[in-house]
């Protein structure tokens, strides 16, 4: 299950997510839609830990990815949408990481 607890996130005075709650249950799907800007990328990065959050709490199987985050990402996966991480790794690093991920 994921928890969304108002959940806020800034970037300067601007506020991408702004006090966000909502659950997830197991087994659910769930999808984000809104216009380009509107903090879905922003939000998902938040759940699988790659940003920090200003505000509230994110919880995974009732754990916060804030203070347990090691635990909360064994338990999910993110594919993101431009694998740009790729394109700068040398030919051996990344046989090397689809060989650990296998």
């Amino acid at each position: 299950m994921i928890e969304i607890k108002n959940v806020t996130k800034k970037y300067g005075n601007k506020k991408a997510v702004d006090n966000v709650s909502f659950t997830v249950e197991d087994g659910e799907i769930f999808a984000f839609i809104g216009h380009n800007g509107a903090g879905k990328t922003t939000l998902i990065k938040s759940i699988v830990g790659i940003h920090d959050f200003d505000e509230g709490d994110i919880l995974i199987n009732g754990m916060s990815i804030k203070e347990k985050p090691v635990e909360c990402k064994k338990l999910m996966a993110y594919v993101p949408d431009n694998p740009e991480t790729y394109e700068h790794m040398k030919a051996i690093d990344y046989i090397n990481f689809i060989c650990d991920m296998y």
